[in-house]
C-alpha cells in the first residue's frame, strides 16, 4: 500500500501557480498528494485541513464544491479518464469549474489512484459566450446590410466565403466550390474585363479594389454588387492573400437608375413645354407693344394686367432653363479658385448695396484659400449669400457678413455668418427656403429664387450646403465642398 502511495506521490505535479487546484489519492479514496490550492480550499469549504492519509470519502459526500468528485474517481478508478464542468454560485456570482479525473497505475498496469484536476473556466466560459454572442450579431448585421465577407488564398486559389455571401451570390455552399474561375463565371460577361482589369490593379499597385458590377444568379437574374477588398504581401512583395467584403447594392443601383430616368423625363417635359409656349408668349408680348394706349381706359387695364401676367410666365420658363442648365457642372472645367479673387468680383457687383446698406463684410480665409471648382458658380454663391445677408439686416443696424473657410481632410468648408434678423429654425423652413420661390418673409423684395440657385449650383459642384439660423441673432450659411478623389 505504501508502495503504491508512493508512486501516485511522485507522478502528481503539484502546481503552486496560478489557482488551479490539483490533488491525488489511492485506491483507498486516501488522500496522497495536493498543493496549496487544495489546502486553502479545504478550508474555505469549512472541511478542516489537508493531511496526507486522509479519507476523501466524506470530503465528496460533504456536498458543495467536491461533491462532483465522487463519480469522477470512481470512473479513473474504473480505467475511464474524464472531463466534466461544473457550475457554482460564490461571493462574485455564477462560476464554471473543470474537473479532470486520471487514473495512475502501476508497472503492472493495476489502477493504483487518480490524480484530481480542477481549474476555474468561468472567465473561458464568458469568452465564447461573447465570442458566439459576437458572431451571432455579426452574421444578423450582415444579413441586414445584406454585406457578406471573403478570403481569398491566391496560393491554393480557395475562396472562403460568409453564410451571407453565398445568399447574395446565389450558391449552395455545400455543393460551390468558390476559387477565382467560378467567381469570374457568375460575374456578367459585359463585366467581367472590367473585374479582371481592377483586381489585377489592385494586386500590382496595391490599389483598394473598389468596383460595382454586376452578377447573374437564379438562373439569369441579375443583381448589382460593390465589391472592396485589400491585397497582402509576404517579406519578399509576393501577394498571396486577399481579404475584403461584397454587399449587394441591387435596390441602390436600381433606385438611383430610376431616379436619372424619372430626372431626365421631367427635363424632357419642361423644354418641351417651354417650348411650345415661347411662340405664344412671345406673340402675346409682341401684341402688348403695339397695342394703342390711351384710348380705352378699362381695355388699357385688361391688356396691363396681361402683359405683367404674361411677362412673369415668361421669367418663370427662363428661371426653369437656368435651374435645369445649372443641375450639372463639367468638372473638366473646374479650377483651383482663390477666395480672394470671388470676393473682388462680387464686392464689385454688389458695390452700390454694401454702401446704401453701410454693410461690413469681414473675411477669413488663413485656413484654405482656394477650391477646386467652377468660378462662376463660385462667385454667385458668395454673391447671393451676401446679398441674402444684406436684405434680411435688423432695420436701423448695418449688415455685418463673417466669412471663414475650414480645411478638413475631405473637403473645404465655407461658413457665412450675418447679424441679421435670423429665423426660428424647423426642419420644414429650412427644406422650404432652399425651394424654388422659397420666401419665408414678405418684408423684403425678390422672388426667393436666389437661395435655390445657391444649392443648386453647391449640388452641381458636388457639395452640400446647411443652414443655422436664430431668431434676432442672425443666420450661418455652411457650404461643404468635397474634394475629388
Amino acid at each position: 500500500m505504501k508502495h503504491n502511495q508512493v508512486v501516485i506521490h511522485n507522478k502528481v505535479e503539484i502546481v503552486e501557480d496560478g489557482d488551479d487546484i490539483v490533488w491525488a489519492m489511492d485506491e483507498n479514496y486516501r488522500l496522497t498528494a495536493f498543493n496549496s490550492s487544495f489546502k486553502a480550499r479545504l478550508k474555505l469549504e469549512n472541511l478542516g485541513n489537508a493531511e496526507r492519509g486522509m479519507d476523501l470519502k466524506k470530503i465528496y459526500d460533504s456536498g458543495g464544491f467536491f461533491n462532483p468528485c465522487k463519480q469522477g474517481c470512481e470512473r479513473a478508478l474504473k480505467r475511464y479518464a474524464t472531463t466534466s464542468k461544473h457550475t457554482f454560485e460564490d461571493r462574485t456570482g455564477i462560476v464554471v469549474h473543470e474537473f479532470s479525473f486520471q487514473p495512475f497505475m502501476n508497472s503492472s498496469g493495476e489502477v493504483v489512484g487518480c490524480c484530481i484536476w480542477q481549474k476555474d473556466i468561468t472567465q473561458e466560459v464568458d469568452n465564447n459566450h461573447r465570442l458566439r454572442e459576437s458572431e451571432r450579431n455579426y452574421r444578423e448585421a450582415q444579413e441586414v446590410a445584406n454585406i457578406g465577407h471573403w478570403n481569398w488564398d491566391m496560393v491554393k486559389n480557395e475562396i472562403t466565403w460568409s453564410d451571407q455571401l453565398f445568399r447574395i451570390f446565389g450558391q449552395d455552399p455545400n455543393i460551390f466550390e468558390a476559387n477565382y474561375e467560378s467567381l469570374v463565371d457568375i460575374i456578367h460577361p459585359e463585366d467581367r474585363d472590367a473585374f479582371n482589369d481592377d483586381v489585377t490593379k489592385c494586386i500590382e499597385e496595391g490599389a483598394l479594389h473598389d468596383i460595382i458590377h454586376r452578377i447573374v444568379v437564379n438562373e439569369g437574374e441579375i443583381r448589382y454588387v460593390h465589391q472592396t477588398g485589400t491585397v497582402f504581401y509576404n517579406e519578399d512583395g509576393t501577394p498571396y492573400r486577399m481579404r475584403g467584403a461584397t454587399q449587394d447594392v441591387t435596390r441602390d443601383v436600381l433606385s438611383k437608375r430610376q431616379i436619372v430616368e424619372q430626372n431626365n423625363e421631367l427635363q424632357n417635359f419642361v423644354r418641351i413645354i417651354s417650348h411650345n409656349l415661347r411662340s405664344p408668349i412671345s406673340n402675346l408680348l409682341m401684341l402688348s407693344k403695339i397695342y394703342e394706349w390711351g384710348k380705352d381706359e378699362t381695355n388699357d387695364d385688361i391688356v396691363k394686367k396681361i402683359e405683367n401676367t404674361t411677362e412673369a410666365l415668361d421669367q418663370t420658363i427662363k428661371d426653369l432653363h437656368l435651374s435645369l442648365s445649372l443641375k450639372s457642372a463639367d468638372r473638366e472645367k473646374f479650377r483651383e479658385i482663390a477666395f480672394a479673387d470671388v470676393m473682388k468680383d462680387v464686392e464689385g457687383l454688389l458695390s452700390e448695396e454694401i454702401i446704401k446698406n453701410k454693410a461690413t463684410i469681414k473675411t477669413d480665409f488663413s485656413q484654405v484659400d482656394t477650391v477646386f471648382a467652377a468660378k462662376s458658380y463660385v462667385v454667385n454663391v458668395f454673391y447671393n449669400l451676401i446679398l441674402n445677408a444684406i436684405n434680411y439686416a435688423k432695420n436701423g443696424v448695418p449688415p455685418m457678413v463673417q466669412i471663414t473657410s475650414e480645411q478638413n481632410e475631405d473637403s473645404v468648408v465655407l461658413k457665412f455668418t450675418d447679424n441679421g434678423i435670423g429665423m426660428e429654425l424647423t426642419p420644414e423652413k429650412e427644406r422650404k427656403i432652399f425651394d424654388m420661390y422659397g420666401r419665408l418673409s414678405g418684408a423684403t423684395e425678390g422672388k426667393g429664387f436666389g437661395l435655390y440657385l445657391v444649392k443648386t449650383q453647391v449640388e452641381a459642384m458636388g457639395g452640400k450646403i446647411e443652414v443655422d439660423s436664430e431668431l434676432d441673432i442672425g443666420t450661418t450659411f455652411i457650404i461643404t465642398f468635397y474634394k475629388s478623389n
